[in-house]
């Protein structure tokens, strides 16, 4: 008699398994912080075995570069077609960079509201300065807050903005984008479930750009 294997063996050898582990541990990570998320826990998430992490990445510590690489490529690519660097602000008249900064506001809150897994494990990791915060913040975040204050400083140079200093402004943005999304468990007990559904978020975005660049549409 032929026997075939189960649902979950014949999962964990699909070529794209590395991927698949990855998008895993991008949940678990979310969920638990780099000390509490288990290897044996982000391979099982996918039908896989321990082993298969092992053969994929170096150690913990890799698979965890991985997901964050993940989730701030899929960041990159939301804000895609903004045209929003050092160079193309100082180029740009007030009134066309407000409107550019008013567009990478309402696709951020799209993205958070689609992947509250970043803002989770960056508040993991904000605490202590590890190695890996070192390492997020040169490969990641330093860039983009260095955008952001670019940006912020003209704006409230053009008097657009509002008066927030341009050394909190990144936080400003992160949380208010952010937060309704990352603390899930709270938003259910306060039965907001509302705040996933697709119009909330546009209100949400909408509502994020009047406070911040008010008067810009």
């Amino acid at each position: 008699m032929t026997t075939h294997p189960g649902p979950r063996r014949r999962r964990a050898h699909r070529p794209v398994i590395r991927q698949e582990l990855v998008e895993a541990a991008v949940q678990e990570f979310a969920a638990r912080g780099f000390d509490g998320a288990s290897t044996r826990a982000i391979a099982a998430r996918v039908g896989a075995h321990q082993p298969q992490i092992n053969y994929h990445f170096a150690s913990k510590e890799a698979l965890w570069r991985a997901a964050a690489d993940h989730l701030f490529g899929l960041l990159h690519a939301e804000l895609d077609g903004v045209g929003l660097d050092p160079q193309t602000i100082a180029a740009l008249t007030a009134a066309e960079l407000a409107e550019r900064f008013a567009d990478a506001i309402r696709r951020f809150v799209r993205f958070a509201a689609r992947h509250p897994e970043l803002n989770r494990i960056m508040i993991h990791e904000g605490y202590t300065p590890t190695d890996r915060l070192q390492w997020l913040t040169g490969q990641h975040i330093r860039p983009l807050h260095e955008v952001v204050t670019a940006a912020w400083s003209r704006l409230r140079s053009a008097g657009i903005a509002a008066p927030l200093p341009a050394e909190v402004i990144h936080h400003v943005l992160v949380g208010a984008a952010s937060l309704p999304y990352a603390v899930g468990a709270e938003v259910e007990l306060l039965g907001l479930r509302a705040v996933v559904e697709p119009q909330w978020v546009e209100a949400h975005a909408d509502g994020l750009v009047a406070t911040l660049l008010p008067g810009t549409p």
